[in-house]
C-alpha cells in the first residue's frame, strides 16, 4: 500500500506518466487486504427499486426521517425541515426533501479484509493503517424529480436536484487527514434508468484511525413546503483496503532520501506521506475534470508508475480518453507543477500545526476570584521607561536575528554539501532565504515580556442614550402579512398544491405495486 519512492522520484513522474498506459484499471494487490462493506447498512437487502446489487439503505419502519434522528444505523440531519422532517424513510429508499444529508461514523480497526490471490483473512489493526489505506465507496441514486428530467417521477418541479458524496479519513483525535467531496447533477430513475457512483479516497499517510461517510441530497426547487421533491438513496457500501503487513516507520536515511528525491528539505515521515497522498489526489482531480469523473482512484507504485482506477462502467472510449489526458499532462509539465504545489501546501499545514500545539502548551493563568490584585508599580519617569523598552527590544531582537543567521549558516551548508546541481542548489538556498526573512517577520519573541500598552477604562460608565419609544407599536410585520390578501391567496395555493402533490406520489405508488 505504501510505496518507497527514493531519490529518483523527482525525476521519474514524467516516466511514470509515460508508463501510464498499461496501467489503466483496477490493481491487484497481494499484499493489500480488501474488506466487504463496513458501513452500518452492511447486509440490508438490495432496494427493489434498484438493479445494482449494493446493500440497501432503508430498514424496519417506514415513516418521516427528523433531524438528529437515526436510521439503519445512519444519523439523519437537515437544515430545512418540511413538515418537521428532512425527508422520509419508504419503498426501500430514503427520501429527501429540501435537503438531507445521511451520515456515518465508525472505526476502522478491527476491520476484517481477505488478501488476494490467497483469500486469507486479515484484521486491521493501527500499526497496518500506518500503511497507507484506501476507502472505496459506491452509491445508487434516483435523481429524477426535476422539472428537466428524462425520467419524471415523483414531485418533477424546480432546477435540477444535486446530490453529494463526502469521504474523510480521521486520526483517534477526530482530525481530518484526508478528505473527499464529489458533487453530481446526475438524472437518473429507477432499476435500469438508476446511476450508480463509484469514488475512492486514498491516504499515504499515518495515524489513520476513523472515518466519516455521508451523502446529502438537496432539491433544486428549494422549496420550504412541499416535501420529497430530493434526490433519493437507494443503496450505499464503502469498502477499505489496508496493508497486511506491520508498518516499519522510515529509517533516518530514508526520510533523507525521500526528501531528496521530492527536492524538500526536513520533511518528517507523516510530511513525506501527506505530499505523495496530496500528488494522488491532485492528478486524480485534474483527471476527473478532463474526463467528466471516469477516475476513482491514482495511486504510485514501488515502480514509479501512476495505477488508475477507473469507473466500472468506463467504456473503451473513456479509458482512451483517460490515457489522452495523461499524456498531455506528461508533455505540459502538469505533475511536476501539481508536485510543487502540493509540497508548499504540505509544509504551510506543518506549520500552522506547530504553532497550534506551541499555543497549547503554553501555560495559562486562571484567577481564582474575581478581586483584583492590588497594584504595584514602581514609579519611575516615562522617558526612563521608554528608553528601558527599547533596549529591551533591541536587546531581543539582536539575539535572535544571530540565531537565525548561526541556524541559516548551518542549512546552506547542509545543502552545497547534498545538493550538487547548481540550478537545484540555488533554488532550495532561495526558499530556505524566504521561510527565514518571514519567519523573522512574523516572529514576536522579541517583544516577550514588553507592555505594549495598559488599558485605558475610557468606555466606562457611559450614559444610556437608548430610546425606548416604539414609534410603531400596533404595526408589526407578522401582523401585516397575515392579513395580507395576496399572501393568503399564496398560502391556500401552497396548501393545495402539496395535498395535490401527496395524491400524485400515493398514485405513483399505486402504479408500482
Amino acid at each position: 500500500m505504501k510505496w518507497i519512492i527514493y531519490l529518483a522520484l523527482g525525476a521519474l513522474f514524467y516516466y511514470a506518466l509515460n508508463a501510464f498506459a498499461s496501467s489503466v484499471g483496477l490493481a491487484e494487490e497481494n499484499d493489500t487486504a480488501f474488506s466487504t462493506n463496513i458501513l452500518p447498512n452492511a447486509g440490508t437487502t438490495t432496494s427493489s427499486l434498484s438493479n445494482s446489487n449494493l446493500d440497501g439503505v432503508q430498514s424496519g419502519s417506514t415513516g418521516v426521517l427528523a433531524n438528529g434522528s437515526t436510521h439503519n444505523g445512519f444519523t439523519i440531519t437537515c437544515e430545512t425541515q418540511i413538515s418537521n422532517a428532512c425527508g422520509r424513510a419508504f419503498n426501500n429508499e430514503l427520501e429527501a426533501s429540501h435537503d438531507m444529508t445521511v451520515t456515518a461514523t465508525g472505526s476502522l480497526v478491527g476491520i476484517e479484509g481477505n488478501s488476494r490471490p490467497d483469500d486469507v483473512t486479515h484484521t486491521s489493526t493501527q500499526i497496518k493503517l500506518n500503511g497507507g489505506i484506501n476507502l472505496s465507496s459506491y452509491i445508487a441514486v434516483q435523481n429524477c424529480e426535476h422539472n428537466s428530467s428524462q425520467h419524471t417521477c415523483g414531485n418533477s418541479v424546480g432546477a435540477m436536484d444535486s446530490y453529494t458524496l463526502v469521504m474523510k479519513v480521521l486520526d483517534t483525535n477526530n482530525n481530518v487527514l484526508a478528505t473527499s467531496t464529489q458533487i453530481r447533477t446526475i438524472d437518473s430513475g429507477y432499476n435500469s434508468n438508476e446511476i450508480v457512483s463509484g469514488d475512492s479516497l486514498h491516504y499515504n499517510g499515518v495515524h489513520a484511525n476513523k472515518y466519516e461517510w455521508s451523502w446529502t441530497g438537496i432539491d433544486g426547487s428549494q422549496s420550504t413546503t412541499s416535501a420529497l421533491r430530493g434526490p433519493n438513496l437507494l443503496g450505499a457500501e464503502m469498502a477499505l483496503d489496508f496493508s497486511i503487513e506491520d508498518y516499519e516507520p522510515l529509517s533516518a536515511q530514508e526520510i533523507k532520501d525521500m526528501n531528496e528525491g521530492l527536492g524538500t528539505a526536513n520533511l518528517n515521515e507523516s510530511e513525506i506521506w501527506n505530499v505523495i497522498s496530496g500528488l494522488e489526489e491532485s492528478i486524480g482531480e485534474k483527471l476527473n475534470v478532463e474526463t467528466g469523473g471516469a477516475v476513482t482512484s491514482v495511486e504510485l507504485t514501488e515502480n514509479f508508475e501512476i495505477i488508475v482506477t477507473t469507473t466500472k462502467k468506463a467504456s473503451p472510449e473513456v479509458v482512451a480518453k483517460v490515457q489522452e489526458v495523461v499524456q498531455t499532462m506528461n508533455k505540459t509539465k502538469t505533475v511536476e507543477t501539481l508536485k510543487k504545489e502540493v509540497i508548499a501546501e504540505v509544509i504551510k499545514e506543518s506549520k500552522q500545526e506547530a504553532k497550534e500545539e506551541a499555543v497549547k502548551e503554553e501555560p495559562t493563568s486562571i484567577a481564582k476570584n474575581n478581586k483584583e490584585p492590588e497594584k504595584k508599580e514602581e514609579k519611575a519617569s516615562n522617558k526612563t521607561s521608554a528608553k528601558v523598552t527599547k533596549e529591551k527590544i533591541k536587546e531581543n531582537k539582536v539575539k535572535s536575528k544571530k540565531t537565525i543567521n548561526t541556524k541559516l549558516e548551518k542549512v546552506m551548508a547542509k545543502i552545497d554539501k547534498k545538493v550538487k546541481d547548481s540550478a537545484k542548489n540555488l533554488e532550495l538556498k532561495n526558499i530556505v532565504k524566504m521561510d527565514a526573512m518571514i519567519g523573522e517577520q512574523l516572529s514576536l519573541a522579541s517583544y516577550k515580556g514588553i507592555e505594549f500598552y495598559k488599558p485605558k477604562n475610557i468606555y466606562m460608565n457611559q450614559l444610556d442614550i437608548m430610546d425606548d419609544r416604539q414609534i410603531y407599536a400596533d404595526i408589526t410585520l407578522s401582523n401585516y402579512v397575515a392579513n395580507d390578501i395576496i399572501g393568503m391567496k399564496k398560502r391556500q395555493l401552497e396548501v393545495l398544491d402539496n395535498e395535490k402533490q401527496m395524491l400524485l406520489i400515493e398514485l405513483e405508488e399505486l402504479k408500482r405495486g
